[in-house]
């Protein structure tokens, strides 16, 4: 499955929810009951998901895919990680760059390496941390996905900001990638308060059965898990058993139900 993880404003716990959803899936065995195999595809020009996972080197990465120059089949710039059958495509600084140079042909590589099965053998899931900004680089991870799951805080900006999500994620469908769906709006470190019910059911009145439940709880040491010691949550300890329970519920849920799983 290929699936993306964008967002509309920032802090909205989107390159967690592509972490812990590649973890998420290799925890499950293919049909054939092997182990399945992840790749994280890091979009964004921070590196965040990069920095978590550490590939032996960022020398290649994602931004030689999408050079207009002598581009890189995707398959070579897959690297291993220090999470067990997680490879990444490593983000650096330069990827920012890709941004003002990409062309028409560079936009649509990731889509021809989906649809021509090139890394078939590597991995079973691609997920694609996608940036903030929403440009070119957005585009290209758009055009490669079938499945969007878009992240949010329960506040009015982070309702706004799923919502311009949305509209791209159309656009981005009705214009060169009629495979892609919204597969569900993730609620990200959720919090029990009036103001945060009352934006959660607007939320829902807004993006009907699409909005997933039960949402990402809020929990402190997500942080230190991730940025500071590298480790998936349900590997930090039984604190955040809660959060990676949840992002582990959205992907089988999906799993079991897209028609391009195997």
């Amino acid at each position: 499955m290929w699936i993306g993880v964008g967002k509309g404003k920032g802090g909205a716990g989107c390159t967690t929810a592509a972490l812990e959803l590649a973890y998420a899936a290799t925890r499950r065995r293919t049909r054939s009951g092997r182990p399945r195999r992840a790749a994280v595809l890091d979009l964004d020009p921070q590196g965040n998901a990069t920095d978590v996972l550490e590939p032996e080197s960022r020398r290649i990465g994602i931004k030689d895919v999408l050079t207009p120059h002598d581009p890189l089949p995707l398959r070579d710039v897959l690297l291993p990680s220090v999470w067990d059958r997680v490879l990444v495509a490593p983000a650096d600084r330069f990827l920012a760059n890709r941004e003002a140079d990409l062309t028409p042909d560079a936009v649509t590589a990731l889509r021809r390496t989906r649809i021509s099965g090139d890394i078939d053998g590597l991995v079973d899931d691609v997920i694609i941390d996608l940036p903030r900004d929403i440009g070119k680089i957005s585009a290209a991870g758009l055009l490669g996905i079938r499945h969007l799951f878009i992240t949010a805080r329960a506040t009015i900006w982070g309702a706004q900001g799923a919502e311009e999500m949305r509209y791209t994620a159309e656009r981005i469908a009705s214009r060169g990638n009629p495979e892609l769906e919204i597969s569900g709006y993730i609620i990200a470190a959720f919090e029990e308060t009036p103001d945060s019910r009352r934006v959660v059911e607007e939320m829902r009145n807004q993006f009907g059965g699409k909005l997933l439940a039960p949402p990402v709880p809020r929990k402190i040491m997500v942080p230190e898990s991730l940025e500071s010691f590298h480790t998936p949550c349900r590997e930090y300890g039984s604190e955040l058993e809660p959060v990676a329970d949840v992002y582990q519920k959205y992907y089988d849920s999906l799993l079991e139900s897209a028609d391009d799983s195997r």
